[in-house]
């Protein structure tokens, strides 16, 4: 997704019946920073949060670990769907929940992945699941940094155009539960798997 298809979708947002509040913790920065670089953030975004200690997820959301699930997830968004339903009058609000362990300056145990929960205010919701693979990390030379900002910006690009979707299929969000996941490519090379909306069985 290029720059011009994310303002594309960040305009139809902010032109649409959408009103967004966003929970973040670990991953998913770049959503928010697309967001509020273009003007008229105000028309779609209603609060961010962004608890990135353990002691603000622990005493704030009662998150504790192991805490990349996707019911941690979960409790992220719905917090903020209940502190701000009432305030959407004839809109719709979507808060969204993202839990992420990506590349850092450490070397982490376990696998570098993202939740992503959505929640309506008419009680829809929606997930991802993304695993990034380590044989994508070779394109960067192993530049850390790059590579996160890559990992997240994969994560922006799914917020954005699961978003845009949900606009354009009349405010709704897909009601199928899928065990397959996707293998996705960028340049030849498997960068991430992508499981949409799976099954509590499958993860």
């Amino acid at each position: 997704m290029d720059e011009k298809e994310k303002i594309n979708i960040i305009k139809q947002i902010q032109d649409s019946n959408v009103l967004i509040c966003i929970s973040f913790s670990g991953a998913g920065f770049q959503f928010l920073n697309d967001i509020l670089k273009l003007e008229g953030a105000s028309k779609c975004l209603l609060n961010a949060e962004i608890p990135y200690s353990e002691e603000s997820l622990n005493q704030n959301f009662q998150i504790y670990k192991p805490f990349i699930t996707r019911e941690n997830t979960k409790k992220l968004a719905k917090v903020s769907l209940d502190k701000f339903s009432k305030m959407t009058n004839k809109n719709i609000l979507i808060s969204i929940g993202c839990m992420g362990s990506i590349k850092t300056y450490y070397e982490k145990k376990g696998d570098e992945k993202a939740w992503i929960y959505f929640m309506t205010s008419d009680q829809q919701e929606y997930c991802y699941y993304l695993r990034f693979l380590n044989a994508h990390y070779e394109m960067f030379d192993g530049t850390t940094t790059e590579y996160r900002k890559h990992q997240d910006e994969l994560i922006n690009i799914t917020i954005l155009a699961s978003i845009g979707d949900f606009i354009s299929n009349n405010y709704k969000f897909s009601t199928q539960i899928s065990d397959e996941f996707h293998t996705v490519k960028l340049d030849s090379k498997p960068a991430y798997e992508l499981h949409s909306n799976p099954p509590k069985f499958i993860i």
